[in-house]
């Protein structure tokens, strides 16, 4: 592979559209093996076939939620969808995406980081009255657990999956200090919760693998989530994208591991 290719590739992944969470794109040049478990399968547990309202918090561009009412018959869907989503520039992508199955989809600001809120913090305000939504959904969305609390009937479910702090591989793979072990973990989540006034039922911790077939998808993975690799530009940083490249065509494709979890929450009875 010549440096002009492994450039292009770069290039490639530096033009691409960040809007939405569309990785179909590169879906022939990067693949993932999911963690233990089923996300799909836990939301259709969780929705069940008596749920009346779901919200979709972090829905991005619509892709997930739009694929996973596309493949739910339709006697078996809540009556009512919403879907909030706080990066701008998704709102109309995910508008268009779910307007066919009558999504109402809601610009918010979102909430801090988990591990960064405090006492008196007040970000993640959702736009929704109280004990409005029986099933609230999140996949990996920063939340406010006592907002959650709050528009959730009593009974009502919550339902998050979420990567754990620290990209070590990632770090690793550019060459580049690994980030200290952080806090973001399933007991500071489930203790987060429960302090927000969420009684958090069952959970669990497992792997994803993403195996990269050459850089344009990484670097444009590297736009998407620059909070992955903090102060990493991909553009400025080219050459350890490029130094990836080689590495890709001498060994094959690099694998990157992450660690996840989830956990589902009912509101405690006031």
């Amino acid at each position: 592979m010549s440096i002009d290719m492994a450039d292009a590739y770069i290039a490639e992944g530096l033009a691409a559209d960040t809007a939405g969470w569309d990785f179909d794109r590169f879906a022939s040049r990067m693949s993932t093996t999911p963690p233990p478990w089923r996300y799909g399968r836990l939301v259709d547990a969780a929705v069940g076939s008596d749920a009346n309202t779901l919200l979709d918090l972090g829905t991005g561009g619509g892709e997930w939620l739009s694929g996973w009412l596309s493949g739910r018959p339709a006697d078996r869907q809540p009556r009512r969808v919403l879907a909030i989503e706080c990066w701008p520039p998704n709102v109309p992508v995910a508008a268009r995406r779910l307007a066919r199955h009558g999504v109402l989809v809601v610009a918010a600001d979102g909430a801090q980081d988990n591990v960064e809120q405090g006492p008196a913090d007040r970000s993640g305000r959702l736009p929704l009255a109280d004990r409005s939504v029986d099933v609230v959904i999140n996949r990996h969305e920063s939340y406010r657990a006592s907002e959650v609390a709050r528009v959730l009937r009593p009974g009502g479910t919550f339902l998050t999956q979420q990567v754990a702090c620290g990209e070590s591989d990632l770090h690793r793979l550019l060459d580049l200090p690994e980030p200290e072990a952080g806090d973001w973990t399933l007991r500071y989540a489930v203790n987060q919760a429960a302090e927000g006034g969420l009684t958090v039922l069952d959970g669990g911790v497992g792997t994803d693998v993403t195996a990269y077939h050459d850089v344009a998808p990484l670097a444009w993975y590297l736009r998407q989530v620059p909070w992955a690799v903090p102060g990493f530009d991909p553009a400025r940083d080219a050459e350890r994208l490029r130094a990836v490249q080689h590495r890709i065509d001498a060994a094959g494709p690099a694998e990157v591991r992450r660690q996840h979890f989830w956990f589902r929450a009912t509101r405690r009875a006031t």
